[in-house]
């Protein structure tokens, strides 16, 4: 692992177990086994570093939903775009628990908003697409009903993964919008 890398992962960790604004750069660095310094060189600055945390984070969300935001059948694009959330979050929990606490933390708030917001439209986009192609009433609304289940779930889920039947969630959520009986 190249040192940016490792400053990279260190403060997504750090960011998510403590929050962004409790996190020094010194403890980032010291974490990461490389001097304070070379986190500015490789980033500029502590919100520099945020925001390349949230970039990663989101090209993977974004490369996730390749492989079927072009399928002809759109019960099968909203199936995969279920199990391939859920994947993602079991991937890379860190990351979703930054997110997470992005929600309630201004600076970062402020930070990622708009990267953030850029995603969520993209993927709001392509399930109002692929509810339109199922014949939804309301395709927009159904993609942020969705939206807001897969997000309340994985809150849930990271607040108790252990505990949390993840799993049967997300067979209960692809069987629920695989018979295409409730897209109203």
């Amino acid at each position: 692992m190249t040192n940016k890398e490792q400053i990279l992962q260190t403060a997504l960790a750090l960011f998510a177990e403590q929050g962004y604004d409790r996190t020094p750069t010194s403890q980032i660095a010291r974490e990461a086994g490389v001097s304070e310094g070379l986190i500015f060189r490789h980033f500029g600055s502590k919100d520099a570093l945020l925001a390349a945390i949230i970039q990663l984070g989101l090209s993977q969300i974004a490369e996730s939903m390749q492989g079927y935001t072009g399928q002809a059948a759109p019960h099968g694009a909203i199936a995969e775009h279920i199990a391939r959330s859920f994947a993602l979050v079991r991937a890379h929990e860190t990351f979703w628990r930054l997110v997470q606490k992005a929600r309630f933390q201004p600076a970062v708030r402020q930070t990622a908003a708009a990267q953030i917001e850029e995603v969520n439209r993209f993927i709001v986009g392509q399930l109002t697409a692929h509810f339109q192609q199922a014949g939804s009433a309301n395709p927009q609304l159904e993609a942020l009903h969705l939206f807001a289940l897969i997000d309340g779930v994985t809150i849930h889920y990271l607040d108790n993964p252990a505990e949390y039947p993840l799993d049967a969630m997300q067979q209960f959520l692809i069987q629920k919008y695989s018979d295409g009986n409730n897209m109203g």
